[in-house]
């Protein structure tokens, strides 16, 4: 169910990391994860999966006061379905330590409408790169590249594109959650989609 991070066993963590798990999108997640799990950082963080509404703001609540980040990741088809169940979530847990932030086709796509649609941020592009600066950053996006998010006159600012690793950087699977993909031979869109 939950996955430490690297966690003193005196110190609690300074991050949560809540995956909105769904089947449909496992595949970007297990990278996300592989990445996270090889890297080294001071932080101290915590990962747990959500594989419904109230699985999901259940790991918000017990993260309590601690910063946390709900990663969401989805295709446009799914994106209003989605839109409701991030509604639902913030009405059952919500606080001013909580960020939602959604990456995938759809974000990548059309992030302007997924902030919309009230997430938070939009990670643009691959995330493994965003995803480790925020948790090195303990979950603050201040000078992370790869996200769009709202300022507070409400204009869109983003934040340039974030590094694009080689596909050998990161495995396709975690170890360390026991998750696990197909392997893939392609970068996905050959059009040069951002």
């Amino acid at each position: 169910m939950a996955g430490a991070g690297k966690i003193a066993a005196m110190d609690g963590p300074e991050l949560v990391l809540v995956l909105r798990y769904r089947k449909a999108v496992t595949y970007g997640f297990h990278v996300l994860l592989g990445a996270l799990g090889q890297h080294e950082t001071p932080t101290r963080y915590e990962v747990r999966f959500g594989e419904n509404v109230e699985e999901t703001a259940r790991h918000i609540r017990a993260a309590g006061d601690v910063r946390t980040l709900v990663l969401w990741s989805f295709y446009s088809p799914d994106a209003a379905a989605l839109a409701e169940e991030l509604k639902q979530i913030r009405e059952l847990a919500d606080g001013p330590n909580v960020t939602h932030l959604a990456g995938g086709v759809h974000a990548t796509a059309e992030p302007v409408q997924t902030l919309d649609a009230g997430w938070d941020l939009a990670a643009v592009g691959e995330g493994e790169s965003t995803l480790l600066s925020l948790v090195d950053a303990k979950g603050d996006p201040t000078g992370i590249t790869g996200l769009a998010y709202r300022d507070a006159t409400g204009n869109v600012k983003r934040t340039g594109k974030a590094r694009q690793r080689d596909l050998n950087d990161f495995p396709g699977f975690a170890l360390k959650w026991d998750k696990f993909n197909a392997l893939e031979i392609t970068r996905g869109c050959v059009y040069a989609c951002p």
